[in-house]
């Protein structure tokens, strides 16, 4: 790995989950793509059908652009935007632990307290997060990097990709129910799946 394996790591992911988005869309631009084949063949006469096309074709670039454009395409905006969350699930799961602890040590506490003890280590940790990918498009050179690496390396890092989104959705769940059982006791939580 790099100096910097902090930036390297959410860079994989973020490249990760924006090549997962754009596998699925291509996989349901086929669907579509055939459907409209079939919907054209079946329904529409040779004037509608060639005029069809002829959009298709006249705003093909434009509807590229809108999905694959690497700096301000649909799939580069939603994968930032699941990549910085994923990785404040795990930042939240310690907000939540403070919480906890807090409650349990000063008792009752207000709201702004509450919300300043919650924000305050999300918006620590998403700074360097954000520096990391976002800083003069720092991703670009990453996901440069990333293309020319060799298929057991995408395999890998998307193995690592799943369990890093997975385990921050598992962390920030799990973060609200240590908040519960730290401030009020473990034998006072009743969680639905327990069977107690």
């Amino acid at each position: 790995m790099r100096d910097d394996r902090f930036a390297y790591f959410l860079n994989a992911v973020h490249y990760c989950i924006w090549r997962g988005d754009i596998r699925v869309r291509l996989f349901f631009d086929k669907i579509m793509g055939g459907f409209l084949l079939v919907f054209s063949t079946i329904f529409l006469s040779k004037r509608y059908k060639a005029r069809l096309y002829a959009h298709v074709a006249n705003h093909e670039k434009e509807t590229y652009d809108y999905f694959y454009n690497k700096k301000t395409g649909f799939h580069i905006r939603w994968a930032s935007y699941r990549a910085i969350s994923f990785y404040l699930c795990y930042v939240a799961c310690i907000a939540f632990l403070l919480e906890g602890i807090l409650y349990k040590t000063v008792g009752l506490i207000s709201s702004s307290l509450f919300g300043m003890v919650l924000i305050t280590p999300i918006w620590l940790c998403y700074m360097p997060a954000n520096e990391a990918i976002f800083a003069d498009d720092r991703y670009l050179k990453y996901f440069k990097e990333f293309e020319k690496m060799d298929k057991s390396w995408h395999r890998k890092w998307v193995m690592i990709t799943w369990a890093f989104c997975v385990g921050g959705i598992l962390a920030f769940f799990g973060g609200i129910i240590a908040l519960f059982a730290i401030a009020i006791g473990w034998n006072n939580v009743h969680l639905p799946f327990s069977g107690y």
